[in-house]
C-alpha cells in the first residue's frame, strides 16, 4: 500500500517507522553544500566588488536556513528510527560514535597545523571545542576562534541526543489527533525566541557581527543549545504525524517552492544579525516530512539517487573538513595559511572565481570521503551498531 493509499486526512492508517529513508540522507549533502556556499562569503572570492555583493545577498541567508534544516532532520530521523527495545545504553553508544571519532581526528590534525603554521593557540576555546561544549560559552570567542569553529552545531546536538529518549516518551504520548497542534505550538515557542532575547538578556555588549542585538542576545538566540530545542522538537512531532498517518497527500515539488519563494522572500533580511531564522521552520519541517512520504510512496526522484544518497552518507565528514579545506586553498595562492579563516585572500576574476569554488567544493568531497572511508564507517562497524541488522539513519548536523 503506498502513502497516497494511506494518507487521508486524520482518517489514515498508521506507517509503520523505520523505514529507510534515503532522500533524507541525500538532502543532508544539499544543506551541506548550501553551508559550504554560505561560508565561502566570508574572504572576498570575486575581484569584481559589484558580484561579490551579490553573491554575500544571496548566500548570506543559507547558513541559517542549513543549521535549522539539520536541527529539525535530526529530531525527525531519531524519532523515525527509534526503537522500543533499543536500550539507552545502544542508543548513546551509536551517538558517541558517530560524532567524536570523526571530530577528535580532525581536531588532532588542526592542533598540529596550528603548531606548524605557528598560529597561536587560545587554549581555554580550544579545551571546550575538544568535548563539544563551546556552545554553552556566552563568548564570541568560543564560536569563532575554536580550534574547528563550525563545530559549535554539535554542542547543540549532543543536548538534542542526550534529551532525546525523554523527549520521546512525551512526544509519544499525545493524542494522534493533537499532533498538528503541537507541532504548531513548538514551531511558534522557537519563533518567540528572538522575542525573549530582546526583552530579557541584556543589550549589551554589542557585537560587530550585528547592529541590532548585542553579544548575550545574539548567544541566546543562535548559539545556545536550549533554545535551539524547540526546533529539534518540531521534527520529532513532524515524524509521528507521518508514523500516524495525518500527513496529507502533498507533493515534495509545491514544498519545495514554498521554500524557495521563503528563501526569496527574505534575502533583504539578515536573518542572522538580527535573530529571526525561525521564519524558515515551518518550510524546512514540511519539506523533510514531505520528502520522506515520497520515498515511503516509492517515488523515484532526484534525492533517491545512489550518487546524492552516497554525498549524504558522506555529508557530516565533509561538514568538518570543509572550512580548513577551502580556506587552506585559497590561502595557498597567497602563500598562506587559511587555517581558521585568518589570512588575506587574493580575489579572481569572475570565471576563475567560480571554477576555483567548485574545484574547492571537488577537494572537500574527497578530503570527507578519507575521512568517512577511513575513520567514520570503520568505526561504526566496529563500534557503532552491534547486533544491528539495519544501519540506522541518524544525520549529524553541519554548518
Amino acid at each position: 500500500m503506498t502513502v497516497q493509499e494511506k494518507v487521508d486526512g486524520a482518517t489514515a492508517s498508521p506507517t509503520p517507522s523505520g523505514t529507510r529513508l534515503p532522500s533524507l540522507t541525500a538532502l543532508r549533502t544539499v544543506a551541506a553544500t548550501l553551508v559550504f556556499i554560505h561560508h565561502a562569503m566570508f574572504q572576498p572570492l570575486f575581484s569584481d566588488q559589484g558580484v561579490q555583493n551579490a553573491y554575500n545577498e544571496f548566500s548570506r541567508n543559507l547558513g541559517p536556513l542549513s543549521v535549522m534544516f539539520f536541527f529539525v532532520l535530526s529530531g525527525f530521523i531519531l524519532t523515525w528510527s527509534g526503537k522500543p527495545r533499543d536500550g539507552l545504553k545502544n542508543y548513546y553508544r551509536r551517538r558517541f560514535f558517530k560524532i567524536f571519532p570523526n571530530h577528535l581526528v580532525v581536531y588532532a590534525i588542526l592542533l598540529v597545523l596550528m603548531f606548524v603554521a605557528g598560529r597561536t593557540i587560545l587554549w581555554p576555546e580550544a579545551l571546550a571545542n575538544l568535548p563539544l561544549m563551546q556552545a554553552w560559552v556566552p563568548s564570541f570567542d568560543y564560536m569563532l576562534l575554536a580550534v574547528n569553529p563550525p563545530t559549535w552545531t554539535l554542542s547543540v546536538e549532543l543536548l538534542f541526543y542526550l534529551c532525546f529518549p525523554l523527549l520521546l516518551i512525551l512526544v509519544n504520548r499525545i493524542r494522534p489527533s493533537r499532533l498538528w497542534l503541537y507541532a504548531g505550538l513548538a514551531a511558534v515557542a522557537a519563533l518567540l525566541v528572538p522575542v525573549a532575547a530582546r526583552l530579557f538578556v541584556p543589550d549589551s555588549p554589542p557585537t560587530p557581527v550585528s547592529a541590532s542585538l548585542s553579544w548575550p542576545q545574539l548567544w541566546f538566540i543562535y548559539y545556545l543549545p536550549i533554545s535551539r530545542m524547540f526546533e529539534f522538537v518540531v521534527g520529532m512531532v513532524m515524524a509521528k504525524i507521518l508514523i500516524t498517518g495525518r500527513w496529507p497527500n502533498v507533493r515534495p515539488s509545491i514544498i519545495a517552492a514554498l521554500v524557495a519563494v521563503a528563501y526569496v522572500v527574505t534575502l533583504p533580511l539578515k536573518l542572522f544579525e538580527e535573530g529571526y531564522q525561525t521564519v524558515f521552520l515551518i518550510p524546512l519541517a514540511l519539506a523533510i516530512t514531505g520528502t520522506a512520504a515520497a520515498d515511503l510512496a516509492g517515488r523515484r526522484t532526484l534525492f533517491n539517487t545512489r550518487v546524492m544518497v552516497f554525498l549524504g552518507e558522506i555529508s557530516y565528514a565533509f561538514y568538518l573538513v570543509h572550512i580548513t579545506v577551502f580556506f587552506s586553498l585559497q590561502a595557498a595562492f597567497n602563500h598562506q595559511w587559511g587555517l581558521g579563516g585568518m589570512f588575506t585572500s587574493r580575489p579572481f576574476d569572475t570565471l576563475p572565481a567560480i571554477a576555483f569554488l567548485i574545484g574547492s567544493y571537488l577537494a572537500c568531497v574527497f578530503v570527507a570521503w578519507l575521512l568517512y572511508s577511513l575513520v567514520e564507517r570503520p568505526v561504526m562497524r566496529r563500534w557503532g551498531r552491534p547486533g544491528q541488522t539495519r544501519p540506522a539513519e541518524v544525520p549529524s548536523t553541519v554548518h
